[in-house]
């Protein structure tokens, strides 16, 4: 009987074994399966999550352009502003200069006049008492 027994326990061991297997093969597929699909949607998310990414940088980057065309477009205004100011306080430091040099003309002008007739008051004086020492020479 020991032999019945050893090749029924033979047997029920086999069919275990397929069993077993068969089991481990369904799980192992079922593990497959589901790892595809987690894989499948982590990939979707990561792609979704890649694309507002690219999106969210793409809208920032548009928005920094347009701010700095806008900042440009301020200092260009600025600048040209600036420019138009120097301009006149350069064309009204001209003006200031020529009415100067104009004013020191005139005083360097008044002063040479004045000199002259200091001079010619001078040489009159000079010459009327000149012309009272010759008198009185010759008489």
């Amino acid at each position: 009987m020991s032999t019945i027994s050893d090749l029924q326990v033979a047997r029920f061991k086999e069919s275990e074994n397929k069993r077993h297997m068969g089991e481990m093969r369904k799980v192992k597929t079922e593990n497959a399966i589901e790892y595809r699909k987690e894989v499948e949607t982590n990939e979707k998310m990561l792609e979704r999550m890649k694309n507002e990414y690219e999106t969210k940088v793409a809208m920032e980057q548009s928005n920094l352009e347009k701010q700095l065309t806008e900042l440009r477009r301020k200092h260009e205004k600025r600048i040209n502003e600036e420019n138009l100011r120097l301009d006149e306080e350069l064309k009204n430091l001209k003006s200031t200069h020529q009415d100067q040099v104009g004013e020191i003309k005139i005083s360097n002008m008044n002063e040479i006049e004045r000199m002259k007739e200091s001079h010619e008051r001078t040489l009159a004086n000079a010459k009327e008492k000149f012309i009272k020492e010759k008198t009185k020479w010759e008489v």
